[in-house]
């Protein structure tokens, strides 16, 4: 029985190692659908898998942690790459994605119609705007209208959508059917670099999510409402690396909400104090996160303790 549905891609990250390249899992539905099985959440990931040594790796991974592969699609196509290149201090790591000819040019198989006990669907990242899931998204997100709740994350990566114009219509699109939107600040001022994020955001509210979350880095995150503003903090810890930060706060927020009843067609209400509840929860998910090597994200006792 899923509660909890992610639609994406899954890439494999080739990051510097001390004897050359190493190839990690990675993709950012790939990560919130981990972050998701770790705590506990029934969730699936709808996704298309090569039948290559990375596929298989992917698929072992998935369902050591719990993840249903009900919804994965295995294709004779090489497993998608990012070459992970490292960049300034100001402008982070660079990414030469290879996509085209591998299993992200295939469509995974949805679950229409949906079963009754899906509460909540999420999207995210580069398949939710390029290639042959980007019109399922719309389509999820459009037939889950008051049967189950959506989440978004544009996830920018402008070396594959250089176009800033096109992206920012096809982010809007998503954003007016989810009911909760993450981005971070870089997110936002790629999008809009003439506006201020805080700005940005007030804008998206006004095209319909009911609550939008924005990511600070070490200065933690910030929750919007239509009626309400609130910051939360980021412990103080000493950093590994954020690599999957951002995708541990997603699933961490998803998980806190699903256990309240806060998803799905009747969800509780998201008060303040519900929403700084939720939020504090999925930070200190970040932290854990940024104190690992890697996208490492926690566990539920690591968050109990």
């Amino acid at each position: 029985m899923t509660k909890l549905l992610v639609i994406g891609e899954t890439l494999i990250d080739l990051v510097p190692g001390p004897n050359g390249r190493e190839a990690v899992l990675g993709g950012s539905p790939y990560n919130v659908a981990i972050g998701l099985g770790r705590l506990g959440a029934k969730v699936s990931i709808a996704t298309s898998l090569s039948h290559d040594a990375d596929g298989q790796r992917f698929k072992a991974a998935l369902e050591a942690d719990g993840v249903d592969l009900s919804c994965v699609a295995i294709v004779n196509k090489p497993s998608p790459t990012a070459l992970v290149e490292e960049g300034t201090k100001e402008s982070g790591p660079r990414y030469v994605f290879t996509l085209s000819g591998t299993a992200f040019d295939e469509p995974a198989p949805l679950p229409l119609p949906w079963s009754d006990d899906l509460a909540h669907i999420h999207a995210g990242s580069i398949a939710a705007i390029l290639g042959p899931m980007a019109h399922s998204v719309l389509d999820a997100f459009a037939a889950a209208r008051g049967k189950r709740t959506t989440s978004y994350d544009p996830n920018i990566r402008p070396m594959i959508t250089p176009d800033r114009g096109k992206t920012r219509i096809d982010v809007e699109a998503r954003v007016a059917l989810a009911d909760i939107v993450k981005a971070s600040e870089e997110d936002l001022e790629w999008l809009y670099p003439d506006h201020a994020p805080h700005e940005s955001i007030l804008n998206w509210l006004a095209l319909g999510p009911k609550l939008v979350i924005l990511t600070r880095g070490g200065k933690g995150a910030e929750a919007f409402t239509a009626k309400d503003h609130l910051i939360v903090p980021a412990p103080a810890i000493t950093i590994g690396d954020t690599v999957g930060a951002g995708d541990s706060l997603m699933s961490a927020l998803l998980f806190a909400m699903e256990r309240d009843g806060a998803l799905g067609a009747t969800p509780v209400a998201w008060t303040q104090s519900a929403i700084a509840k939720w939020l504090s929860f999925a930070v200190r998910a970040a932290a854990f996160t940024c104190k690992q090597k890697g996208s490492n994200p926690p566990r539920l006792k690591d968050l109990e303790r």
